[in-house]
């Protein structure tokens, strides 16, 4: 099991409405490298929410991978922001699809939000993809991480 953290608006998708409408297709990724590692994430593998462009960017609750990245239908409808035209090209002609969306199965909030300052102030954080790419919406949180991130919040981060 490994563990991951991906952000989301809260504006736009947040922690309660993931809980409301659990187990939610996870879409609209349109970054290379976040793709890649949402073809990583496997069938229970935890995974961190963390709200961002908001007031206080903070971890605030946990989920669990409850299906496998999937063509994200977003990217092959023409009305939505993240079309791609390439990405239908690719499927009708046989190739995997170019953008991808796993199933996330809400978990539970943490008991107190997780601030991304007090993160990024830890420094077995220093060389995480959270300090070091912090605008990368989707990424993979190592042993050590995970334990300074759960000795921050003050709790568990498994299921």
């Amino acid at each position: 099991m490994r563990h991951w953290l991906v952000k989301t608006e809260p504006d736009t998708f947040s922690l309660e409405d993931l809980r409301r409408e659990s187990p939610a297709l996870w879409d609209g990724v349109r970054n290379y490298q976040a793709r890649n590692f949402l073809r990583e994430m496997r069938c229970g593998d935890v995974v961190l929410i963390q709200h961002s462009s908001c007031k206080v960017p903070a971890i605030v609750g946990l989920a669990v991978v409850s299906e496998i990245a999937l063509p994200d239908p977003t990217a092959s409808q023409p009305d939505h922001a993240g079309f791609d035209p390439r990405h239908v090209a690719d499927l009708e002609a046989g190739k995997p699809p170019r953008w991808l969306a796993p199933r996330l199965a809400y978990l539970r909030p943490l008991s107190t939000t997780l601030p991304l300052s007090r993160i990024k102030a830890a420094p077995p954080m220093a060389e995480s993809h959270l300090v070091r790419r912090a605008r990368l919406s989707v990424m993979p949180l190592n042993e050590n991480e995970i334990a300074c991130i759960a000795s921050l919040a003050g709790e568990s981060l498994m299921p």
